[in-house]
């Protein structure tokens, strides 16, 4: 099946996959129903203006009495949060957690049940009470270990990534950390973050082997689509491939990327920007590092075919035209620069194809 083929098969798929989301009702995104209540909402309008004025404590006070005339418990824990941000705003740390404990401690997940346990985390390490950074080290770990899912707890990871990693002067320390958190939150999204952290501690500390390992593992374990880091983990294993003299092995691993766009009719896949990136890089190590020109001339003829809309064609085209006249290929490579000049109005590329017609294609 060609290039062409593939295209309109997955496109015919795709429009199918649309056509079923739409049918199935599971697949509609929730929407938030508008807060109620002629006092409730005289209170929020107060609370807005105060606040657009910078009266904070008026501003919470009028939050306040917006979370006590609600009508809804949504509409209650709304209020209740922006008055936490008020008060964190003011400086009112103590307050500011009190109300975020309070919507925090709900058994039944809401709308702000998790923003808020993740908030209390934050103020609480803004003080200097080392019992209170130790309540906030728990519930942070907690939040990644019980809602891996959630927005909150990437923010929770990222947080807690800044003292056990960022902020660790022992490699072997936060290698230790990193490794025991992924033991518990492997099977989520966060284990693969988790690994991508493990993998650049490894490399950073020359343990390159073991870095590729980990990466490799990752690859594997977090396939595209869903696999978040699938793609840039194959980049950094094709840089380290470079780095280590081995063009063929950093080949492989881009072509991993180029591979799964031909066959993917997985509903939910996309294009990700590395890969006509990696179409347009193999080329290059063809061409530059293997000095293999059939094989550049094939890769950068595939990357403009697999990927005719992406930013990488004119360069794609440009290249090749450039390669194929140092060939002695003439005609076919003026043909491509006058390819690329008529579909590319700007760039460099067509500024270069621009003065190699006019000094050499006549």
């Amino acid at each position: 099946m060609s290039s062409l083929e593939r295209r309109l098969v997955r496109a015919s798929l795709a429009r199918c996959a649309l056509a079923l989301s739409l049918l199935a009702g599971g697949c509609m995104a929730p929407t938030l129903s508008k807060p109620r209540g002629a006092q409730h909402l005289d209170a929020l309008a107060q609370a807005e203006a105060h606040q657009h004025h910078g009266r904070l404590a008026d501003a919470a006070d009028a939050y306040l009495r917006a979370a006590e005339s609600a009508e809804r418990r949504v509409d209650r824990d709304e209020a209740l949060y922006r008055r936490s941000r008020v008060l964190a705003r003011m400086g009112d740390y103590p307050r500011a957690i009190a109300v975020c404990d309070e919507l925090g401690a709900q058994e039944e997940i809401a709308r702000r049940t998790l923003r808020a346990r993740l908030d209390a985390a934050r103020y609480r390490l803004r003080g200097d009470d080392p019992s209170e950074h130790a309540r906030a080290e728990r519930d942070l770990r907690a939040l990644v270990v019980t809602q891996p899912e959630s927005a909150a707890a990437r923010s929770a990871l990222r947080l807690l990534a800044q003292k056990h990693v960022d902020g660790q002067e022992d490699d072997q320390e936060a290698l230790a950390w990193t490794r025991q958190l992924h033991a518990e939150v492997a099977q989520s999204s966060l284990g693969e973050a988790l690994m991508s952290v493990e993998a650049e501690l490894l490399r950073t500390s020359g343990r390159r082997a073991e870095a590729i390992a980990v990466l490799e593992q990752q690859v594997a374990r977090y396939p595209y689509p869903q696999g978040r880091r699938w793609d840039d983990s194959l980049w950094l294993l094709a840089d380290m491939a470079m780095e280590d003299g081995r063009p063929r092995d950093a080949i492989g691993y881009l072509q991993k990327m180029i591979a799964v766009h031909e066959e993917s009719l997985i509903i939910g896949s996309y294009t990700r920007p590395t890969m006509p990136k990696a179409a347009l890089r193999i080329a290059r190590i063809y061409r530059d590092d293997l000095a293999d020109v059939d094989a550049a001339l094939d890769a950068y003829a595939e990357a403009r075919s697999e990927f005719p809309r992406s930013l990488v064609v004119d360069d794609a085209l440009a290249e090749e035209a450039e390669l194929r006249m140092a060939q002695g290929q003439r005609d076919r490579g003026c043909a491509l620069l006058r390819e690329l000049v008529e579909a590319h109005e700007v760039g460099s590329a067509r500024r270069r194809a621009e003065t190699r017609i006019a000094t050499e294609c006549h």
